[in-house]
């Protein structure tokens, strides 16, 4: 009976991270389109507005992701 017990406890150990592990790795893939997104729509460094739009999108980007990682873990 301990055996068994210690093997489901070890399946689920397993399972656990692997989620853990595939979520992390969509938030990283959302994480990736939002930065390609933004640096698409505000690519023009010579202009002043495209940059502070920027850098904007792009903290957002990392608020979303950090988002994202926190909810993984819970």
């Amino acid at each position: 009976m301990k055996v068994i017990v210690g093997c489901l406890a070890a399946i689920v150990i397993l399972f656990g991270s692997q989620v853990w592990a595939d979520c992390k790795a969509d938030c990283e893939e959302e994480y990736q389109a939002e930065v390609e997104s933004c640096k698409t729509l505000h690519d023009d460094p010579n202009d002043p507005e495209d940059v502070g739009e920027l850098e904007v999108c792009l903290q957002s980007a990392d608020k979303e992701y950090e988002s994202c990682i926190s909810e993984c873990t819970d």
